[in-house]
């Protein structure tokens, strides 16, 4: 019989678990997504017992993956999931959560992923709205590429690449703009999200600052979303 709350119970240690219970739903994913956030952001490291959640909307299994990304990725927020094999396994696997947060079948064996780096590690941050949005791109770029030990051009380039994309979007973007950065076996890729309709064409006079994108990587394009467009350079390593 399926619940109908979820209970987010947190067990203290080195290491917090937090336990959840029922069922994921629209409703019930941001009290979840609260919870996995603030203990990320307090603990640094966490695991999530997920034996009895019951993932009523499957798609919402991604919540764990962004908010990841979204408090700083591996390794300054560490994730490790707690569950069986089984469906619950699997529906992460399909939504690509495993891609960037560890699973194990047993806490212990949990809090010996806690060290691995993830297949794919990702970082999201929100930008400034003014021109300052291009240095602190930089930053970010940077401390990215120290933390992920990323060697050679790639940082120097990867900086390049941020300041030309950033600069893209604050003058010609709309809306709210997100830095992403990714780092996985393609290589590291720089993005840019924001929330305008328009998509950015090098062979128009607004475009100009592509050419250098495509010059500087080993490819770039624009992905669409429901709301906006990500610009992106892919840096590949080797």
């Amino acid at each position: 019989m399926l619940r109908k709350e979820l209970t987010c119970h947190v067990e203290d240690g080195p290491v917090p678990v937090l336990v959840l219970v029922g069922p994921l739903t629209v409703r019930t994913a941001s009290q979840a997504e609260t919870a996995v956030r603030k203990l990320l952001l307090d603990r640094g490291s966490l695991l999530v017992d997920v034996r009895d959640l019951e993932p009523v909307v499957p798609s919402l299994l991604a919540f764990f993956s962004s908010t990841l990304s979204g408090v700083g990725g591996w390794p300054v927020a560490r994730l490790v999931l707690v569950a069986p094999p089984g469906p619950l396994s699997s529906a992460l696997r399909r939504n690509g959560v495993l891609r960037e947060v560890g699973l194990a079948e047993d806490r212990d064996r949990a809090l010996g992923l806690l060290g691995h780096r993830p297949e794919r590690v990702r970082r999201r941050t929100g930008l400034p709205e003014t021109v300052v949005a291009v240095r602190y791109a930089r930053v970010l770029v940077r401390d990215a590429c120290q933390e992920w030990e990323l060697a050679g051009g790639i940082p120097a380039r990867a900086e390049l690449l941020a300041d030309e994309l950033v600069a893209n979007a604050v003058v010609h973007g709309g809306g709210r703009r997100t830095l992403v950065l990714t780092l996985d076996d393609a290589g590291l890729r720089v993005g840019v999200r924001d929330e305008g309709i328009g998509v950015p064409d090098p062979d128009t006079a607004t475009g100009q600052g592509l050419h250098v994108v495509a010059e500087l990587s080993d490819g770039w394009g624009t992905s669409r979303h429901a709301v906006g467009k990500t610009v992106w350079a892919l840096l590949r390593r080797g």
